[in-house]
């Protein structure tokens, strides 16, 4: 114990990291260790309530993560004063404050591992005039009223800080952090939108602007003070010298280890290791050369290659450790710093925040301004302004760095610090919440009635979208393209979706490999799915036209990308594979490609086929010279089964098609209405269309109960290659009251789901299942 000249008498504790136990005598939360993962225990479980409670207001996790320390010491001290001197002792801050900036140093490593910086330089001109503009012109406009402050001689002593501080606020409202605004995004499913992409472009040239203004600046200007002209160049060389050395390695052992991982197999276990060990390396030598100890472990993560296999190992290995064990204890680092008790003055405070809401208010008048000029929606363009005000633990390490500068220097003060903080909860809050009212991706405002099969004219192009996960259903997809084409008059457009999980990386994406001016780019992003379908064009040139696109989001989000393809390119036909649940392959692949079929059906633009197939497709490969296919269409009536039938009109026309049409015909009192004679004179018409085309077959089925219904179905010959079925039936014997409880996938209907149970397991047919849009 030493005493120094003020009489104030400083001790070192010395912490046991375990406890002997009760069974001694010892109190368990008295040592370290144990009430480290007693703080880590209370921490999550009060995040994960206070989402749960906020999750009607559609606010993001990063609001409660920062609503949450709100609540530790200092701010109902009075109130808990007990259970905070317990839980939150001072001899307890080594170990937890190590952890905290260790599970800091991981996340920020990560952020950098999510983000590819090339997309700054892909990005349209757009997408870089609104970063750019939207960084700069808050930032200036901000400026001068930073300087209102001065002249409230309150407000350096117990108001915010130093003066200077305002240059760093406004430079941060100003900014927009792509690894925030891509969490925030993915909550709110929104990430592989138009807005939500052109929102993600903009951040990154936004970022890079921070950057320069937060980086080079500040260095440069501390050179010339010291030094003048030349030890300024001097000193800024040597580091950037140092710097580039240290990553230029880093680089290169990254591309060893991906040239050392096989195709498709999994990175070594002792590379993950040493990467960590990298990781705390890196924050060493950040901290060491002056900068914050985040800032080295961040480019580190850039230099990692995005996506498989390395990105993607990294963050499947050290994502769920750093973000949901590591990083509540951040935060509850920034519940010690948040003291309500330290506001003495508020006006000031409320200064700062009118402050920070101006700058919040300029970015989104940003976004709108091209918006005004060019005459579109004024809307989007507000809530891609909302977007760009996402803010979250970026913007705590920038002020939690303003608070800590030195430890006789405090740029931010506490109180200070609280308004910022608040500021920060108000912004996010506030945003996600319009965003998720004003923006709906898949708004049906403007489209119109058509889009559906029955109202294609009979030699009208037939366009659809194909979206494939993997190359199971691909065979099935290349016999509905050769039967939908019967000739030249009778053209397909095939829009091909590959969906690829969004792995390793912040950013979704979606690639077009065919320009305006048919010629195919991003070849080597293209694969054997694409070239499939490509094949088929070249056979059946002039017939079929192939636009393969390629999309790279997350599973919960894949149907947006479909939907918003059909919409864009205004087809009227989707079909989405559905892989029968006891035919092997891949279950997470299967899996993810039946959960998305739910979101199709309720938010397609236009009607939509869910192709039930083999997981290891059994279908023949094309023959084109003598193509031969069989089809059996199962016709009750309504909506669905006259736009299955629509669809089976245009197969009779190809040569090599034979079609088998059974309409079941219930012998039940059933009033006549607008339904049953729509039905009768479709299926009329149908006939009398395929009279004299021998390929095409119709018979018809009387049924009296459920039960004879379903044996019907069962005696029919299904030796065919594919049966069509409307989802939905108005078949006068309530089928789908009856059958209900034995259906597995609603989304299917019931005969849809009877078709892909085990019974039919033995049959080597695919299933189509069409629904109409807006039946």
């Amino acid at each position: 114990m030493a005493t120094n000249g003020a009489g104030e008498q400083a001790a070192c504790i010395v912490a046991k990291p375990f406890s002997n136990g009760v069974f001694y005598h010892e109190e368990p939360l008295g040592d370290a260790i144990p009430l480290f993962m007693l703080q880590i225990i209370i921490t999550v479980l009060t995040s994960r309530i206070i989402y749960f409670l906020l999750r009607p207001l559609r606010q993001p996790r990063i609001v409660c993560d920062i609503i949450l320390p709100f609540f530790p010491r200092g701010t109902f001290d009075h109130l808990i004063r007990n259970y905070t001197d317990m839980l939150f002792r001072q001899d307890a801050l080594s170990l937890t404050r190590t952890m905290a900036a260790y599970g800091v140093m991981l996340k920020f490593f990560l952020i950098g591992v999510k983000i590819d910086p090339r997309d700054a330089w892909r990005c349209g001109k757009k997408a870089f005039f609104i970063g750019f503009c939207s960084m700069m012109v808050p930032f200036v406009v901000l400026l001068p009223f930073g300087r209102l402050f001065k002249s409230r001689e309150y407000a350096l002593v117990d108001g915010i800080g130093q003066t200077s501080v305002f240059i760093d606020i406004a430079a941060t409202v100003s900014a927009s952090s792509p690894p925030v605004l891509a969490d925030i995004l993915t909550e709110l499913r929104l990430l592989n939108t138009e807005l939500g992409r052109l929102a993600m472009s903009a951040s990154m040239v936004n970022e890079l602007t921070r950057w320069t203004i937060f980086a080079v600046f500040p260095v440069v200007q501390l050179s010339w003070d010291k030094n003048g002209v030349i030890g300024a160049l001097l000193e800024l060389g040597t580091s950037l010298v140092i710097v580039i050395s240290v990553f230029v390695m880093v680089s290169l052992w990254m591309r060893w280890i991906v040239r050392r991982t096989p195709k498709g197999g999994r990175v070594g276990e002792v590379h993950i290791l040493m990467v960590m060990l990298a990781v705390l390396a890196m924050g060493v030598m950040s901290d060491a050369f002056g900068l914050g100890f985040m800032d080295a472990p961040l480019i580190m993560g850039l230099l990692v290659p995005d996506g498989p296999p390395l990105g993607m190992a990294l963050v499947e290995r050290l994502e769920l450790i750093s973000t949901e064990v590591l990083l509540p204890v951040f935060f509850l680092g920034i519940g010690w710093a948040t003291n309500f008790a330290s506001i003495h003055h508020p006006v000031p405070l409320l200064w700062l925040l009118l402050f920070m809401l101006a700058g919040h208010v300029v970015k989104v008048l940003v976004a709108v301004a091209p918006a005004v000029y060019s005459k579109s929606s004024i809307r989007n363009a507000a809530v891609l302004g909302l977007m760009l005000n996402f803010k979250g633990l970026v913007e705590l390490m920038v002020y939690l760095n303003l608070k800590n500068v030195t430890v006789f220097l405090q740029v931010l003060d506490p109180a200070g610090y609280v308004a910022v903080v608040v500021g920060i909860v108000i912004a996010t809050a506030i945003s996600s919440l319009l965003v998720s009212i004003l923006y709906d991706p898949l708004s049906s405002s403007g489209m119109v009635g058509y889009r559906t099969l029955q109202h294609l004219k009979p030699h009208e192009q037939f366009c659809f979208v194909a979206s494939i996960l993997n190359e199971g259903p691909v065979p099935i997809l290349l016999n509905l393209v050769e039967v939908s084409c019967a000739d030249e008059q009778s053209s397909v457009c095939a829009y091909v979706l590959h969906l690829v999980e969004l792995g390793g990386r912040a950013s979704s994406s979606l690639i077009a490999h065919r320009n305006p001016k048919d010629v195919f780019v991003n070849l080597g992003q293209m694969d054997r799915v694409h070239n499939a379908f490509i094949n088929v064009e070249k056979k059946k040139e002039g017939v079929v036209v192939v636009h393969p696109f390629t999309a790279i989001s997350p599973y919960a989000t894949m149907h947006q990308d479909i939907c918003s393809l059909a919409m864009e390119k205004k087809v009227p036909f989707i079909i989405v594979p559905f892989p029968r649940k006891d035919s092997g392959g891949s279950s997470e692949v299967d899996q993810a490609a039946r959960s998305i079929i739910p979101q199709v059906l309720s938010q397609a633009p236009c009607s939509v086929g869910v192709l039930i197939h083999q997981t290891l497709a059994s279908s023949r490969p094309l023959a084109l010279e003598r193509f031969n296919y069989c089809v059996r269409v199962l016709f009750w009536g309504g909506n669905d089964d006259r736009e299955a039938l629509a669809y089976t009109s245009r197969l009779a026309r190809h040569a090599g098609v034979r079609i088998f049409v059974s309409r079941f015909m219930p012998q039940v009192h059933r009033k006549e209405d607008k339904e049953m004679t729509w039905d009768d004179m479709i299926f009329k018409e149908f006939t009398r269309a395929n009279a004299d085309n021998e390929r095409v077959e119709v018979e018809e089925i009387a049924v009296s109960d459920v039960n004879q219904m379903i044996s019907a179905i069962r005696s029919i010959e299904m030796e065919c290659d594919l049966v069509i079925v409307g989802r939905r039936q108005c078949t006068g014997l309530s089928l789908d009251e009856a059958l209900s409880e034995w259906t597995e996938s609603p989304e299917l209907g019931v005969v849809g789901d009877m078709l892909a149970s085990s019974d039919f397991a033995n049959y080597a047919f695919s299933v189509l299942v069409i629904q109409q849009h807006g039946s």
